[in-house]
Parts: C-alpha cells; structure tokens; sequence
C-alpha cells in the first residue's frame, strides 16, 4: 500500500484486487453523480494531490474508495462492518466486464489504442436503475456540476440519513419521489425536469416499469420500454441501459461523440445520433459502452486542453497535439 492508502486503512477496510481504476473519471466522470473527493471541504483541488479517494453512497452504505497499488481499498465511514460490502462494491464497478477482451481487439485501433494507454483505469458502472434512471432524466440540458446539485438535493430532502456528513443519505424510492410531486421537485429546481421525473417515479413505484426485470430483457425491448417514459430520448435510455441495466451494447451519442465517430471512423459528418449509435453498436458490439467511455474521456479531455489550456495539457493525450 501506498502511504496515502495507509492514511485511509481501518480495521473494517477492504482490498479489491481490481487492478487500476480511475476513481476520479469513473465516479465522477458523468456516470454517477453522488460521489465527492475526501478532501472537497478543505478547498483544495484533488487533481493537485496524490490522494485520489472518494466519499459516496452504494446503496445504503457511505465508503471511501481510495486508489491503492493493484486494485482499491475501500473503507465504511457509516459506523458499520465491511460484512457483504466486497461483494456489493464489485457489482458497481462492473466486475463482469470483459476488460481484457475489449483491450485486446482495440489495443490497434486509432482512437481507441491510444485511450486505452493513456487511460487505463476507466470502468463501466452497474448503479441502482431507478437512481440512474432519475438522474439521466435530470441530465436534459444540463451540466455535471449542476446535475449533481439536483440529484443531491432531492436525495438530502427525501433520503434518510445513513452516515455523519450531508450527503451521506439514500437515495429516495420511487414511491416516495412519487407521493412529494412535480411541483417539489420544481421548488427544489427541477425545472421542466420535474414534469417527467414525477410521472416516472409513478410508473416505477405502481409496477408498470419494472427496471429490474429490464436487466434480464433484450437490448432492443429495454430501450422501447424507457423510451415509452416522457422525457426519455435515446440518448437518456443508452445511459441507463449502459450503466445500470447490463447492456454492453448500448453507445451513447452526442454532438462530441459524433464528431470523434467521424473523425476516427469515417462516419458520415452530418449523420443523425440515432444513425450514428446504430453504426456504433455494430462496430463494437458488446464493447460498445466501454468503447463510448474510453471515446468520450479522451475527447472530452482533449477539448478542455484545447479550449482553456494551463494543466488540462497534461491530461490530453500527447497524440492529440495540444
């Protein structure tokens, strides 16, 4: 272990012999929106430290997951045990991808060959659907930062408390999203957000979507049954169906997606999203949703180098000349 692991190790800490993961860009890339660097209070910037950990809730536990030498260590900062929590902290890391399989078909490839050296540990989570499924309703027209502070905000106001700091709360049933209302959500900012987010709540809470059983449905007959849900396009559908219901196949796209797919792959400039998820899902199969990360980090990091500079340079791929 690493000095900084020895920093967060207690008697209930745990080692997953994971391998690397990038905790920042795996739990705070886009995926999930209820995680916070340890040190978030103290004002700091964690990029400019050594200590990548992260405070978040995975189901009704609060852990620390910190960076260690061949894998991670996980540590209960909810006064309970680290009986069962292995287990569970796997299944959301998506322990059953083929990590291996998905490096070596691409480790050639001209986008994703170079991502996968540069950015070895990103992962593909497995969340709770329905938590998933309100955020990525949430993320229409938004931001990472502001949709964590709606997400955040209905689970502090509805979720009960399970840990000693703020955002140490479950995140809120259906049924309960679902008795507050569309005008709660809008006073807690919502906005438009809230006329679908209250009628979903009502269709998870009375049976009529039954997330779970989507888990064990083709790719084709769970992306129908959400698209069925007001306010959920095919983009919104792709999130929750790669990170929450076991759909390898699903690729997101947008505008910056598009353009790698284009400039990468040849595919056409002005293509339509839905052509364009079509041809990626037939390309990369069922390495679709890893390769849509792996896509998605290194162009996003290479924008951000290019349009404010400074240290986001040293994130970008010395490939993609910035």
């Amino acid at each position: 272990m690493t000095t900084s692991d020895n920093r967060t190790m207690t008697a209930n800490s745990i080692f997953l012999p994971v391998g690397y993961v990038d905790i920042e860009a795996t739990l705070d890339g886009g995926q999930a929106f209820r995680w916070w660097p340890t040190n978030a209070d103290s004002g700091e910037d964690p990029k400019n430290h050594g200590d990548h950990a992260y405070r978040g809730v995975v189901g009704r536990r609060v852990v620390n997951v910190t960076e260690a030498d061949g894998g991670l260590l996980v540590t209960p900062v909810d006064g309970k045990g680290s009986e069962g929590l292995s287990h569970s902290m796997l299944d959301y890391l998506g322990q059953d991808q083929d990590l291996e399989g998905f490096r070596t078909r691409f480790e050639d490839d001209p986008c994703l060959g170079p991502a996968l050296r540069g950015y070895s540990g990103l992962r593909v989570l497995r969340q709770d659907p329905w938590e998933c499924l309100f955020s990525f309703i949430t993320s229409s027209t938004s931001n990472i930062p502001r949709i964590k502070l709606n997400v955040n905000s209905v689970a502090k106001h509805l979720g009960y408390s399970i840990g000693s700091e703020e955002q140490d709360v479950t995140f809120p049933e259906p049924e309960v999203v679902a008795e507050a209302g569309e005008q709660f959500l809008r006073d807690l900012g919502f906005g438009f957000r809230a006329k679908y987010l209250a009628p979903a709540a009502e269709a998870v809470s009375s049976g009529r979507l039954r997330l779970a059983d989507l888990r064990e449905a083709t790719y084709s007959e769970a992306r129908e049954a959400l698209i069925e849900l007001h306010g959920v396009g095919e983009k919104v559908a792709d999130c929750v169906l790669a990170f929450s219901l076991d759909k390898p196949e699903s690729f997101i796209v947008d505008r910056h997606i598009l353009r790698a797919l284009h400039r990468w792959y040849g595919v056409p400039e002005k293509a339509s999203l839905t052509y364009a998820a079509d041809w990626a899902r037939d390309y990369f199969g069922d390495h679709a949703a890893l390769a849509n990360q792996y896509m998605f980090h290194r162009e996003r990091l290479s924008r951000r180098a290019s349009e404010w500079g400074g240290t986001h340079v040293e994130r970008a791929l010395p490939e993609d000349g910035n």
